[in-house]
């Protein structure tokens, strides 16, 4: 049977699929499924996917259905870009804009991992008040005049071209500043239950992106000019975006995962921080 691949239609991984596909080619063996990080989500829950990255907090939610990649994930050390809370005010004032302005703030229905970050530094670093939370239509967010939360190619235009009067707050620099470890944005998740033959090629699967991502530095010039890119992005603003991200999975990324699973806990959105189970 063929593995069934999710694909994330985002820069932060478009390069590591575009080399992927170079020595996994779709086919008989490899088939590729995009979307964004939730409904990645959903199709790996249903069993339509066998392997995905997909959002580090549907592991942590339902573990009991999955097994991680050793190594490998899409994390960030410092700055992220692609992961932001659009404001109209300043953080410190915006609770009294919240309240001379009545209603609620914004969250992409793209991914349950930046949705659940933004309320666990919302509360347990900011200290803000508990607002009404609203969830939008990815790429919605700015038209509501409303505080958002924006990920993905979106998110990285407004970084890149900031609208006028916003205020943008990078979620992976808020966390490594709270925390001093990285945040893992998403994982790749393993559906359990997959049979010989697709254990077998899901393990050539995992040493070609252990290459690639080892790799990544010696290929971006090259791919940075690739036509099939947003004419929005320079090469330039490209590269800094690529090299902000990270895709290991070793102990210090662990260890944000790990705290990240307990912050979720403390915030109610998980009942517990689950074990992490491996594919071998």
């Amino acid at each position: 049977m063929t593995l069934r691949i999710g694909r994330i239609d985002y820069l932060n991984i478009w390069h590591v699929f575009h080399l992927l596909e170079g020595v996994c080619p779709e086919g008989p063996e490899f088939g590729y499924v995009p979307g964004h990080p939730s409904r990645l989500n959903a199709a790996l829950a249903s069993g339509e996917l066998d392997i995905s990255p997909s959002s580090s907090f549907e592991y942590l939610l339902h573990a009991e259905k999955y097994e991680l990649l050793p190594g490998a994930s899409i994390c960030a050390h410092a700055e992220v870009q692609s992961v932001l809370f659009l404001s109209p005010a300043p953080l410190a004032e915006l609770p009294a804009w919240l309240a001379r302005n009545p209603g609620p703030v914004c969250l992409t229905g793209a991914s349950a991992t930046s949705a659940a970050l933004l309320k666990v530094l919302w509360s347990q670093k900011w200290g803000l008040p508990a607002p009404r939370w609203r969830e939008v239509e990815p790429g919605a967010g700015l038209a509501t005049g409303r505080p958002f939360l924006e990920i993905g190619n979106i998110a990285l235009r407004h970084f890149v071209h900031p609208p006028r009067g916003w205020h943008i707050i990078d979620l992976a620099t808020e966390w490594a500043d709270w925390t001093g470890l990285p945040f893992v944005f998403a994982v790749w998740i393993v559906r359990r239950g997959l049979s010989g033959t697709a254990r077998e090629r899901l393990g050539r699967l995992q040493a070609h992106i252990s290459a690639i991502t080892a790799d990544l530095e010696g290929h971006f010039e090259a791919l940075s000019r690739l036509p099939e890119l947003p004419d929005w992005l320079t090469s330039p603003a490209l590269l800094r975006y690529w090299r902000a991200m990270n895709y290991d999975l070793g102990p210090r990324e662990q260890a944000g995962l790990a705290l990240f699973g307990e912050c979720c806990t403390r915030q109610g959105l998980l009942p517990g921080m689950p074990g992490l189970r491996w594919f071998s």
